[in-house]
This record gives structure tokens, sequence and C-alpha cells, in this order.
């Protein structure tokens, strides 16, 4: 959608391709939110227009997810809110503690989370704050509260839902298929100069790619909510989402391995004729014949020599083949995001798993349970008057705040949008809102501040103070059935917005502030595990869950990279812990053949062997074991069929993949300490 108005080439510079119209959708959607409300007689119309505030964004997708996930989170807060001032309404105390211990969890739960389920538990915590402690004085006025916030908000979501079909907001979906296809132009020319022995990118750009490929997840949760046959057209992204990163994995594999001179040059020369005399992929059938024609025996060279064939030389074919049909699965992919249910080749359905970390889920939810403490100390239990609105604010900033990185933006967003909502507030309730009546008249006043708020939350580094500034300005303006003028009533209603501020900004700067250091730390441990796990044989787990999560742990150190100094070393590590991951894929995908080889008859006592090879507690030990567990396994392949030798060659590609990065890396994994002790010294 285009801008209706005319505005300035210095300001569309500022700001992202339709800002204005996004402001425009959104303040048609508050006017119509509190129009509605008012007519209604809803006891707290401002909920609505700051509903419609909160769930304000770019696309249609985005308010649609938002909207679905806001309404389960209040319904659930409600239905707690409910359940504690049943309970404890005669201790306060008590009621106060559960409260926090209730936001804690859901702390805990929105860290560990995503795109909007995450805010859906963070709104299930801070409307139980709402509801509970503003009726902490009053408990017989819980439900009739509770109605009226529920309400309110079901107008907001109308409102928003209704403005965004008619004019027509930009879609989730059309962004999600520019984004794949963006993401596999580059991930094919990585998989083609890599075999083709051109440069291709480091560690660190394969990984920011894939940081961006991951995070098109969140428009395909989206994306959900636009299209009719949504399943289908989904499963087809995230066929394409596995695909991709599975080819980033093999081309810097073989990027590896052909700068350090293990493949044959007969093999590398017939492998980069098929490459260049396809000019698009073959499907994974033909790839598959086309592996096995390159794995014929005996070998010829060139020079018509013949030629043992090596592991190295079978890894490479493999990959190289593997390229091709992840190549494929990427098309499918694509294919079926665009035409849905009618494409020719529907693409499965690939689970796609992110990194988690535990332990900042658990600090986010005790920083956040200690903030709401000391505020609830000061505001309630300290005897101060009319201090209620003061906590339920800031256990509102507190809990949104607690799951960013970070949070002293957020405080400092609201020590200055704050003060400047007030006093924005103040303005028109005294020296515009006195000159008229009517909605119309309301909504042009509230125009500027609309349009404000919104221009404010779509830059990143002003975001906070337009939470602050734009979201809540009708809460401290005190939109009702019957506008009050009192100063007074204006001055002790906003004094405690004001305290609020002052609270969190104290609450999110003083306790506990999270480190980009540790936090990095913490995924690089748990790429140490996932190694340690894999390499014992405990951990068996491959295909689309391994990759994408491994993916999303370097993208997380990307991203704690960027809040740090830069440094070489930061290049070196991410590289380091980018080799480890595949390691660990590499000796899951070996298993995975093996696994499936060992139905076979004639060579199932050599894939148990090879099976017990790829238990490594020595890296020297281990690379000898699977060494010759996996030339005899290539050896043996021979007198297979062809979907068995290519099972089979699958096992071997993982093992020599393994032996290559255990090459590697095995002066990091002594260093690190992440195998356990040999055999031998057991």
């Amino acid at each position: 959608m285009k801008d209706f108005f005319w505005v300035p080439d210095f300001l569309h510079g500022l700001f992202p391709p339709g800002a204005f119209a996004f402001c425009l959708r959104t303040w048609l959607s508050v006017s119509l939110a509190l129009a509605a409300a008012l007519w209604f007689q809803i006891s707290s119309p401002a909920t609505a227009a700051v509903t419609v505030m909160i769930l304000a964004q770019p696309l249609r997708g985005q308010t649609l997810s938002k909207a679905l996930y806001r309404l389960l989170g209040t319904l659930i807060g409600a239905f707690v809110a409910l359940f504690l001032t049943s309970c404890f309404s005669q201790d306060r105390a008590v009621l106060l503690g559960c409260t926090g211990l209730w936001l804690g969890l859901c702390c805990i739960v929105g860290t560990l989370e995503r795109d909007f389920r995450a805010y859906a538990a963070m709104l299930a915590g801070y409307t139980v704050a709402l509801i509970a402690i503003g009726c902490i004085d009053s408990p017989q006025d819980a439900f009739a509260v509770t109605v009226n916030r529920v309400s309110a908000i079901l107008i907001g979501i109308a409102a928003t839902a209704a403005v965004n079909d008619v004019i027509g907001a930009p879609t989730a979906w059309n962004k999600l298929v520019s984004g794949l296809e963006a993401t596999a132009r580059e991930a094919q020319m990585i998989a083609r100069n890599a075999v083709l022995g051109r440069s291709i990118p480091d560690a660190v750009t394969c990984a920011e790619l894939a940081g961006r490929i991951m995070a098109l997840t969140t428009q395909v949760s989206y994306a959900r909510t636009e299209i009719g046959d949504g399943r289908t057209r989904l499963a087809g992204a995230r066929s394409a989402m596995v695909s991709l990163m599975e080819m980033l994995s093999r081309s810097r594999a073989i990027g590896y391995a052909l700068e350090e001179g293990r493949v044959s040059k007969s093999m590398i020369m017939d492998v980069r004729a098929l490459f260049e005399s396809t000019s698009c992929p073959d499907s994974p059938p033909a790839a598959m014949k086309a592996l096995e024609g390159l794995l014929e025996r005996p070998r010829r060279s060139s020079e018509g020599v013949a030629e043992e064939l090596t592991i190295e030389d079978a890894w490479f074919a493999e990959c190289s083949m593997a390229l091709l049909s992840f190549w494929r699965w990427a098309e499918d992919g694509l294919c079926t995001v665009r035409d849905g249910s009618a494409t020719q080749n529907p693409a499965p359905d690939f689970p796609i798993a992110g990194h988690q970390d535990v332990i900042m889920a658990l600090l986010n939810g005790l920083r956040l349970l200690i903030g709401f403490s000391l505020s609830a100390w000061l505001c309630i239990l300290s005897g101060i008057p009319g201090s209620v609105a003061a906590l339920s604010q800031a256990s509102i900033i507190i809990m949104l705040a607690a799951t960013t990185y970070n949070v002293r933006a957020f405080g400092m967003g609201a020590l200055i949008g704050t003060p400047m909502a007030v006093a924005v507030a103040a303005f028109l309730n005294f020296f515009v809102l006195t000159r008229g009546s009517e909605m119309t008249f309301l909504a042009l006043a509230a125009a500027p501040v609309v349009f404000g708020g919104c221009l404010l939350l779509l830059q990143p580094k002003t975001s906070a103070i337009g939470l602050n500034a734009g979201v809540f300005f009708f809460v401290m303006l005190g939109v009702s059935n019957r506008q009050e003028f009192n100063p007074a009533d204006f001055v002790n209603r906003n004094v405690f917005y004001i305290l609020a501020a002052l609270l969190i900004f104290v609450a999110l700067t003083l306790l506990m502030p999270p480190s980009a250091r540790s936090r990095r730390f913490r995924v690089a441990m748990a790429i140490g595990f996932t190694l340690r796990s894999q390499c014992l044989g405990n951990d068996r787990q491959a295909g689309s869950v391994l990759i994408s999560r491994n993916y999303d742990r370097l993208a997380h150190i990307l991203l704690w990279n960027s809040y740090l100094p830069k440094s070489l070393s930061q290049v070196r590590v991410l590289s380091r812990m980018a080799e480890l991951e595949d390691l660990a894929a590499a000796l899951a995908r070996a298993r995975r053949h093996l696994g499936r080889a060992a139905t076979i008859a004639t060579i199932g006592a050599e894939c148990d062997a090879a099976m017990r090879a790829t238990e490594i507690r020595d890296c020297d030990e281990g690379i000898s074991f699977m060494r010759a567990s996996a030339e005899q396994l290539l050896a043996r392949s021979s007198e297979l069929s062809g979907g068995e030798m290519t099972t089979v060659v699958g096992a071997v590609s993982g093992m020599t993949g393994s032996i290559m990065l255990l090459q590697r890396n095995r002066s990091a994994i002594n260093l690190y300490k992440i195998l356990p002790k040999s055999r031998n010294a057991a």
C-alpha cells in the first residue's frame, strides 16, 4: 500500500518504506476502537486504543498473529487473576507473592518461546498484575474489571483487523517468498562455487546467511494467518529453509576439503563436469543415478589409468550429489510456497528447532521477580496511597523488557517516554480537548501522537521510547466516557506513572543486567555438550532438527558478538564453533545411514563395527578406527544394489567428513576437553 499523501523526500530516507501508510492504518484503527469502546460504554476505553497500538505491525500477518496470541494471553491471564484474587483477597502479601511468581514463570516461558508466542506468555503474566493488583483494595470488582478489559481488547482486535482488511496492509506471505528466493539464490551460488573450486564466503558470512534463513521462521508464523492452504505452503517453506542450510553445510565442507587436496583430481573433474553440464539441478533420483556412475569400479583417470576409489573420493561424490538433491528440495519447497496444493511436487514438512538458553530464561525470571518485589514493597507494602497504577505499569514494562538483551534501553525508554507522554497528554487534555467534545475531534487531536508513536516504534533505537510514549499515551490521557479536566486528578494519576518510570529504570539498569559474553559462552558450552554427546553415541538425532538448531546457535553467537568490540578472535571462535557443529552433524548423519545399512544382511556385522567406531573418546584413536571401518564398508558397497549402495556410501561419507573435521579441530577438541578419556586410558 502506498502513502495517500505527499511526504518530503528527506523523510522517506529516515523511515522504512510504507512507514506513513502504516501510521495511517494505525490511526484509523485507534479511532475506530475508541469510537466503538465509547459507544458500548466500556469502563476503560483507553484499553481498546492501547490494544491497537500494541498490535500495530507493518505486515497484515504480523497484526493478525499478534492479535490471536494477545487474545489467548489475555484469557489465560484473566483466569489466573480471578483465581488468585478469589483465593488470597484477604492477604495482600500472599497475593503479591503469587503474582510475582506467576510473572516469573511467564517470563521464563516467554524467554524460551519465540515470536508472538513469547508475547502471549508475557501478556498472560502482566494481565494478572493489571487485574489482581488493580483490584487489591477492592477484590469484589475483579470480575467486572476482567470483563471490561477483555471486552476492550476484543474491540481493539476487531478494529485493527477490519482496517487492515479494508485498506489492505502488506502481507507477510510476500515477504516470506521474497526472503526465501533471495537466500536460495545466495546458497545455490555458494554451492556451485564450492564444487567448481571457486572462492566461497567464510564461516561468518555463511552463519549470517543461515541466520537470515532461520529468521524466516518468524515470517512463517506470521504468514500462517494470511492464506487458506497455509499448512501446505508453510511446509514447503520449512523444507526449503532446511535444504538451504544443508547446502551451506555441505558447501563449506567441500571448500575445506578441496583446499587441503584430499580428493583425487579425476573425481574432481568428473563431478565438476556434471555440475557444469547442468544449468539446473537434477531430481534426487537422477542425482542417485549420477552418484552410482561416479562410484563405478574400477575407476579410470583422465589418462586412462586405473585408480583405487578412496573414502575421500566417495565423500566428495556423495556430498556433491547431496547438494543437487538439496537444491532440488529447495526448488520444490519454493514452488510449494508459491502454488500451495496446486504444485506438482509438494515438499515434505521438515521440523525446525531453535537454540534454547534455559539458564538465561531462569535468570530473566529471577531478575523480574526481584524487580517486581522491590516495586511492590515501595508501592504497596510501604502504604503509599494510590500507588497501584505505578506497580501495574512497572510490571508491564519490566515484563516486556525481561526477554530482551538491551534491557537498559528499555529502562531509558521508560525514563524518557513516560514524561514525554504525560506532557503531551496534559497539553491535549487542557488546551485541545476542551475546545471540542465530538469523537472526530478526539481522533484528529490524537493523530499526531499516534503518528509520532508509530514512527518511534519503527526505529530500533527509539522503539522503547515509542512503546512508553505512544502505546500508553491513552492511559495517561485518561480517556473515559466522561472526560475529566480536573488538574488535580490528572496530576494524581500521572505522578504514579512517573514513579513507575523511575522504578522501571532502576530495576532494568541495576538488577543483574545481561552480559553478551556470558550468553555467548553458554551457546559455546551448548555446542560442546552436543558434540560430546554425539561422540559418546548418546545423541543420535539427525536431520532438519539438528541442522537448524546448529545454525541457530551460530546466529546467536553472531548476535552476541554484535554487542561486543570487533576483534579477529570473534571470527576465529565462530569458525571453530561452526566446524564443531559440522562434526556433530557428520557423526549423526553417519549413524543414521549406518542404522539403515545394518538391516542389510550381508554387511550387518561391518555396520555394527562401524557404529562402535563412531563412538569417539580420543581423536587419534577415533580417526584410526573410523577410517578402517569406512574403507571396509566402501569396499563392500560395490557388491550392493543401487539403493543399498547409496545408503552405505552415505554412512562412509558421514564418517569421512567426521575424520576430516576431527583432524582439523584436534587441538581445539583436546583444549576444551570435549572428549572423555580414551578406551585405552579407561
